[in-house]
């Protein structure tokens, strides 16, 4: 007999049936189209039928807006923002309950370190419950005729909001409340412990009116030298945040993985007389997790974070270094603990990692494949892997925070 003829590949506009068997790292379902091809669904979950509108098509994967569920997995829910019905895209996970959304990033988690970091059967934990909803204290805005927004899902178009489901109250105010002239993007902040709040208007603060207690400057200003940020209480003491400088997502969040991160270099280097704090940012992690080390060298990029850090470290045993992870000269450690940007360490970060000789690393990671790639390159360098824990600071979407431990 001979073979059935193979399906044509799909087409964009086309209508196809889909049935969603897991999820990929940007937090979009996966099937695969009738061609066999894969095919990426926003807003579809993992067990469901669903009818999928086709937009993209590539040499080996396609994408595709949902149109229907045809069978609902067990775990989709009505977004309780009214927001997502309007086009927002600031949520992707909104139509999936909080549960399960914990068990999915578990899953990006662990399909990342097999598919990627080439590991056999990698612990994955759960970290402790965090807020849900009015926690995020740093929130980035497009402006469209004075009026704050969020941008819908692959698109610049500004979807302007009357409340927004995950943001602090103190930041939402500002958010729905200002109105920000000619600005096209603001960030607001807020100190959720100590009841300070900015506004950063780019590319200028001309014509912003907020309520009286927030601090307002332009990015201009920044340029020129202005000084603005925060306070902020994180792991029982008090931080200082530049405007321009990384924040956790939240006060709870920092506290968590502060936490996390200390529990870490504790199991694996209890008696660390030397820590390295890399991609150290304001100084949380060298001002915390390491208290009895003699001596922690926390290294930075940023020239207002090591300001930051500085600042906040002062009456600390810790150096401060500016200097981006390729161009570091390491010295030998007992531990390294590694906070690196959404695109991990990659070579440039491992590499003085590895020549520091630490028996010990810490990794944090927000993004799934980038520590996947980081997990392959460490362990290809003479660690091994010892399990890890994800957190959840950004509830309502695919994102993910990792910490995990390795040794020699």
């Amino acid at each position: 007999m001979a073979p059935a003829p193979a399906s044509p590949p799909p087409v964009e506009g086309e209508v196809v049936e889909v049935a969603v068997h897991g999820i990929a790292g940007g937090g979009e379902g996966v099937g695969r189209a009738p061609d066999g091809r894969a095919l990426f669904v926003a807003g579809a979950l993992p067990g469901e039928e669903v009818r999928v509108a086709v937009t993209e098509v590539r040499r080996r994967h396609a994408r595709g807006d949902l149109v229907e569920v045809l069978a609902a997995a067990p775990a989709r829910r009505d977004p309780p923002c009214p927001h997502v019905a309007d086009g927002c895209g600031g949520c992707d996970w909104q139509h999936v309950d909080e549960e399960a959304q914990r068990a999915l990033r578990r899953t990006l988690v662990h399909d990342a370190l097999v598919r990627i970091g080439r590991l056999t059967d990698p612990s994955v934990g759960a970290g402790p419950a965090l807020p849900t909803a009015a926690a995020r204290t740093t929130v980035r805005a497009a402006v469209v005729d004075g009026r704050a927004g969020f941008r819908r899902r692959r698109s610049h178009e500004v979807v302007q909001v009357g409340s927004c489901l995950v943001t602090h109250p103190a930041a939402e105010e500002v958010l729905v409340e200002g109105r920000f002239g000619d600005a096209a993007e603001v960030v607001v902040r807020v100190g959720a412990r100590t009841g300070e709040r900015l506004v950063v208007a780019s590319p200028t603060a001309e014509g912003v009116a907020v309520p009286g207690d927030v601090r307002v400057v332009g990015a201009d200003e920044l340029d020129a030298g202005t000084e603005a940020g925060i306070h902020e209480v994180l792991a029982g003491r008090t931080w200082w945040a530049s405007a321009r400088s990384f924040l956790q997502a939240s006060p709870e969040a920092a506290d968590a993985l502060v936490a996390r991160v200390a529990d870490a270099v504790a199991a694996l280097a209890p008696d660390a007389d030397r820590v390295v704090d890399l991609c150290a940012g304001i100084g949380l992690f060298a001002g915390t997790v390491a208290p009895r080390a003699a001596e922690v060298v926390a290294v930075e990029a940023s020239r207002d974070a090591v300001a930051d850090a500085r600042r906040n470290l002062a009456d600390a045993p810790v150096r401060v270094v500016r200097s981006t992870m390729a161009r570091w000269r390491p010295e030998p450690t007992d531990v390294v603990v590694a906070d690196p940007p959404r695109t991990g360490l990659g070579r440039d970060g491992v590499a003085p990692v590895l020549a520091s000789g630490a028996p010990a690393v810490v990794l944090v990671s927000c993004d799934a494949g980038a520590l996947g790639r980081d997990a392959r390159l460490l362990v290809e360098g003479g660690y091994a892997f010892a399990g890890c824990e994800v957190l959840d600071p950004f509830p309502q979407t695919s994102h993910v925070e990792v910490v995990s431990r390795f040794h020699r």
